[in-house]
């Protein structure tokens, strides 16, 4: 028993210090826990408030724009999501900072410290790429609404390529707004928009080969052909009732037929002449 008494006095001496220690580092704890539970109360309440801040701007977006090609313009869902999430994460990592170094985590509150001054920078960016992203929306509107109103096809194709090109400028301003590196992503974009943009202008050139020669047909055919004057067309036959910018409606026996103009150049025609003798 004696050769125990040196070991049990040193625990005993270990865990006295041990205790000291903790009921020193107890207050610094719990003023860190607070801070914690206090970021976190806090976080959600912003982050309750963006969320009814955004949609109460989607509210007024609705009252402003009733009509017209920016009727649909609205702050997306995916937007709204972000921006409050982005908020509350900020809000714990400010007060993260704080509790660490109330405990005295000198590393890891420099780390935060730093992290927190990078915060703006990478805030900006991130504002240019939402602001992007809205922009590239309200491109789409307006692209989609102005060839539909001009009975264009493939309207939405060109929307598409529209609202990708805003984008994908918001996307790299916003990286560069980061202090990000983005040479070799500059390059990597310019090469894929220029083979996409060369593909959709062969694509669009060969799609509307069509269009400008009934275009053009029907311009050239109007002054041979007026309206009442009976002609064929190929296997078509009818009456002329109607000429529109790409077309010529005929009336058949079966009903009325639209034949596009481009068919005058490429068909045998035929112009009926009244015998004026006979009647």
């Amino acid at each position: 028993m004696d050769a125990l008494s040196p070991w049990i006095d040193q625990l005993k001496v270990q865990a006295s210090q041990w205790l000291d220690l903790f009921l020193n580092f107890a207050p610094d704890l719990l003023g860190s826990l607070l801070i914690v539970l206090a970021g976190v109360l806090v976080a959600r309440l912003l982050k309750s408030f963006c969320l009814s801040f955004t949609m109460g701007v989607n509210v007024l977006l609705a009252r402003i724009f009733r009509g017209g090609i920016l009727a649909r313009f609205r702050l997306s869902p995916t937007f709204i999501n972000l921006f409050s999430k982005i908020v509350f994460w900020l809000t714990i990592l400010f007060f993260a900072s704080l509790a660490t170094q109330m405990l005295g985590m000198t590393a890891f509150s420099i780390w935060l410290n730093r992290l927190a001054a990078y915060v703006p920078t990478l805030f900006a960016g991130g504002l240019v790429i939402l602001v992007g992203i809205l922009v590239s929306t309200l491109a789409r509107d307006l692209v989609a609404s102005a060839l539909d109103s001009s009975q264009i096809q493939n309207s939405r194709l060109f929307a598409a390529f529209a609202q990708g090109a805003v984008l994908i400028t918001a996307v790299v301003i916003g990286l560069d707004q980061m202090s990000m590196d983005i040479t070799f992503l500059v390059v990597i974009v310019s090469v894929l928009m220029g083979t996409i943009l060369g593909g959709f202008v062969a694509a669009v050139a060969l799609g509307a080969r069509d269009l400008v020669s009934n275009l053009i047909g029907s311009h050239e055919q109007q002054k041979r052909y007026p309206l009442g004057q009976r002609i064929r067309i190929g296997d078509t036959e009818g009456t002329v009732l109607e000429w529109t910018p790409t077309s010529v409606v005929l009336s058949t026996e079966e009903g009325r037929v639209t034949v596009p103009a481009r068919l005058f150049q490429s068909q045998p025609t035929l112009l009926y002449i009244k015998d004026v003798g006979n009647e």
